[in-house]
C-alpha cells in the first residue's frame, strides 16, 4: 500500500517530501485567500435540440492539429463562464507553451500583466516534468498513473490549460476571501450549441481544458499549481463516471493534489473548525462552510486510504462508474471488504474526533489516520456536572462529539442520556451513537451506545468514571443512505450527572380516600439525593404531565423520589403511560393500572 503524500505550507515554506516516506503531517499555518472549485456549479443536464444528452453521448468533435502544428503565438478564441452574471461570454487567448501533454493557453489582456513567461513556464514545469511530491514526474504524470488518462475529444494528446481572470461574484465582494481558483467545464466535452440549466445557452469549446484564475495568486505559487492537478482529477473522473456526486468528485480531486505533493491546509484547517459539517450533504453550502465541505471529502478519502488499501481503493473509486454510496460500497466489495457505508462513516467521524486523544494514549484501527496527524476539538466539553444542552441540530452524515472530563479526585461514576426531538420520515434512518473511553493505562476502548428508536433515547452508564476511566466522548450522528438524503436532519438533548446510575424500585400507588389522586415513589439504593428525577405522563397520544420534577424526601438510609398528581374522573386510568427519567436516561416506565 502506498503512502498518500500531502505537502504543508509552513511558515510560508513549501517543504518537499519524498513519495516512500510515511508522513506524520500536523497543520499550524494560515494562508491569506480561501481557495475553491467551482465544478460543481457547472455539471447538469445539459441539452440540444430537445433532448438530454447523455453523459457519454459526445459528438463528434473536429480534430484539432497534433502538437508540433500549434506553434507558440497561435491564436484562438474560448467560451467562459461568468459565475457573477451566470451567462457564457467569449476571450481572447494565445498558446504560451506547449509541452509533452500541455498547451498553455493566457487570456490575452492577462499577458504581461498578471501572467509573464515565467508563471508560464513554472506551470509547464508542473504539468510536464516534475512536483514537489517527485521530481521526475508532473501532474499529468502522476495522476494518469493512478487514475487512467483523461479524455482526449480533441484527439490531439493534450490537456488545455488555459490561464485566465475568472468572472467571480467572490471575487468583487470585500466582504469575503473566497477566490474561484479554477473549473473544469463538462460542456466542452461535447459538441456546438448546447443549453445548460443554471447558464443558459452555453457554446462548447470542443476540447480538453482546464480553467485557472490568474489573479490574486500567480499560477506559478504551488497553491495554484495544486487546483491545476484538482481539475485534472475532475477531467479524468468525468470520463469514468461523468454524474458522480460532488463530495466524492472533490475528495477525489483533493486526493489528486495531495498526491502530487500539495497543500491542502485551507481546506482541511476549514474542516478541523468546523467538524460537523456534513460529508455528503452540500445543498445547503455557504461562503462559511463551503470549505470545510472540501476538508470533510478530503479526509474522507484519506481516511478510505489509510484504512482500505491505499491509493489502488481510491482509484477503483474513481474509475467506478457507480456514482454517489452505492460506488464506495461496491468498489470496497470487490476488494473482499463488505462493509455498509454508515458503518464506515461511523468509524471515520470516531477517527476524527480522537485526533485531539492521540498524545493521551493508544488509538487502534479503525479509529484513527496513519498518514496524517489532525486536531478536531469537540463541540462540547464538561469538566463540572451536572451538564445539559438542548436543541442541538446534527445534518445527515455530520457528527457531534461530547467530551466528558474528571472533575474532582474523589468523583465516582458518570451517567449521559441523550433524547431526540423528531421523528424521521423514513425507515432507513440510523442514528447512531458512538462511545470512546480513555482508561489510566492510557487504552483507548471505542463501544456503541444502544439508542432505542421507539422513544428516541439513548443512556449511558459509566460507573468506573473517575477511576478506571479519565475521558469518555459520545459521539451521535444521524446516517441515511437513501437517495433522498439531503436536508435531513435531527435536532436531541443531552444531560450529564456525577455518579453511578444505581438501582431503583418504582411503586405506583392511588390515593386510598381520593381515587383521583395518585403517587410515583422511586426508592434507590443510593443513600443520598445526587440525582434530579422528572415524571411524563402521557394519554392517547397527548401529554398530561410534560417532565415535572420529582420531590426528593429524606430519609437514613435511601433515597427516596416522591410526585403526586391528581387526574380528571373522565381519564381512564388503564390508558395512561408514566416515565421516570433521569435527564435523558430513563429510569423505568409503565401503564398508570
Amino acid at each position: 500500500m502506498r503512502k498518500i503524500t500531502v505537502k504543508v505550507l509552513l511558515l510560508m515554506l513549501t517543504l518537499a517530501i519524498p513519495l516512500a516516506m510515511p508522513l506524520a503531517i500536523h497543520f499550524a499555518a494560515q494562508s491569506s485567500h480561501a481557495f475553491q472549485c467551482h465544478y460543481h456549479a457547472i455539471k447538469g443536464p445539459l441539452l440540444k435540440e430537445g433532448l438530454i444528452l447523455p453523459p457519454s453521448d459526445l459528438g463528434t468533435a473536429p480534430k484539432h492539429p497534433a502538437a508540433p502544428a500549434l506553434n507558440i503565438g497561435f491564436q484562438r478564441s474560448f467560451f467562459a463562464i461568468d459565475f457573477a452574471r451566470k451567462q457564457q461570454y467569449s476571450i481572447s487567448a494565445t498558446l504560451r507553451a506547449s509541452g509533452t501533454h500541455s498547451y498553455i493557453f493566457v487570456e490575452d489582456s492577462e499577458w504581461q500583466t498578471h501572467i509573464t513567461t515565467q508563471t508560464v513556464q513554472s506551470v509547464q514545469r508542473a504539468f510536464d516534468s516534475a512536483t514537489p511530491a517527485d521530481p521526475r514526474r508532473g501532474i499529468y504524470d502522476i495522476l494518469t498513473e493512478d487514475f487512467g488518462p483523461p479524455p482526449d475529444v480533441d484527439e490531439n494528446d493534450k490537456v488545455i490549460i488555459l490561464l485566465l481572470n475568472i468572472l467571480d461574484s467572490q471575487v468583487n465582494m470585500s466582504t469575503t476571501s473566497h477566490t474561484t481558483a479554477g473549473y473544469f467545464m463538462p460542456i466542452d466535452q461535447y459538441r456546438g450549441r448546447l443549453h445548460h440549466p443554471a447558464f443558459g445557452p452555453v457554446h462548447s469549446n470542443e476540447a480538453d481544458i482546464i480553467y485557472i484564475n490568474s489573479r490574486n495568486h500567480h499560477p506559478n505559487t504551488s497553491v495554484m499549481q495544486s487546483v491545476i492537478a484538482h481539475e485534472l482529477q475532475h477531467l479524468i473522473h468525468w470520463r469514468h463516471s461523468p454524474n458522480e456526486e460532488i463530495w466524492i468528485d472533490e475528495g477525489c480531486a483533493d486526493y489528486a493534489a495531495s498526491q502530487c505533493g500539495y497543500n491542502l491546509y485551507q481546506h482541511v484547517n476549514a474542516f478541523q473548525k468546523a467538524p460537523n459539517t456534513s460529508l455528503i450533504d452540500w445543498t445547503q453550502q455557504t461562503d462559511t462552510n463551503l470549505l470545510a465541505h472540501y476538508g470533510a471529502a478530503f479526509l474522507f478519502m484519506v481516511y478510505v486510504h489509510d484504512q482500505y488499501g491505499g491509493t489502488e481503493t481510491i482509484a477503483a473509486l474513481v474509475k467506478n462508474p457507480l456514482d454517489g454510496i452505492p460506488g464506495i460500497t461496491q468498489t470496497l466489495k470487490t476488494q473482499g471488504i463488505n462493509k455498509s457505508f454508515s458503518n464506515i462513516f461511523s468509524d471515520w467521524k470516531v477517527a476524527n474526533y480522537l485526533t485531539t486523544w492521540r498524545t493521551l494514549g493508544t488509538v487502534e484501527n479503525p479509529f484513527r489516520y496513519n498518514s496524517i496527524v489532525l486536531s478536531i476539538p469537540p463541540q462540547f466539553e464538561h469538566v463540572s456536572y451536572p451538564a445539559n444542552s438542548k436543541n442541538r441540530r446534527l445534518a445527515n452524515f455530520s457528527a457531534h462529539a461530547i467530551e466528558c472530563k474528571v472533575a474532582t479526585a474523589g468523583q465516582a461514576g458518570l451517567t449521559l442520556g441523550l433524547s431526540t426531538q423528531r421523528q424521521l420520515n423514513t425507515s432507513l434512518a440510523i442514528i447512531d451513537v458512538k462511545a470512546a473511553y480513555l482508561h489510566t493505562s492510557g487504552e483507548i476502548a471505542v463501544g456503541k451506545v444502544p439508542f432505542r428508536t421507539v422513544d428516541g433515547t439513548a443512556s449511558l452508564d459509566v460507573p468506573t468514571f473517575g477511576t478506571d476511566i479519565q475521558r469518555l466522548l459520545v459521539i451521535p450522528s444521524l446516517q441515511i443512505e437513501n437517495a433522498s438524503f439531503a436536508q435531513q436532519t435531527i435536532t436531541y438533548d443531552y444531560s450529564i450527572f456525577e455518579g453511578n446510575l444505581g438501582s431503583y424500585t418504582t411503586h405506583v400507588l392511588p390515593n386510598p380516600i381520593h381515587p383521583n389522586y395518585w403517587e410515583i415513589i422511586a426508592v434507590s439504593n443510593e443513600p443520598a439525593a445526587v440525582h434530579a428525577f422528572t415524571v411524563t405522563l402521557t394519554y392517547q397520544n397527548r401529554k398530561l404531565l410534560d417532565a415535572k420534577p420529582m420531590i426528593y424526601l429524606e430519609n437514613e438510609k435511601t433515597a427516596l423520589y416522591r410526585y403526586a398528581f391528581n387526574l380528571k374522573p373522565d381519564i381512564a386510568i388503564e390508558k395512561v403511560k408514566w416515565t421516570i427519567k433521569r435527564g435523558e436516561t430513563l429510569i423505568d416506565e409503565g401503564i398508570l393500572w
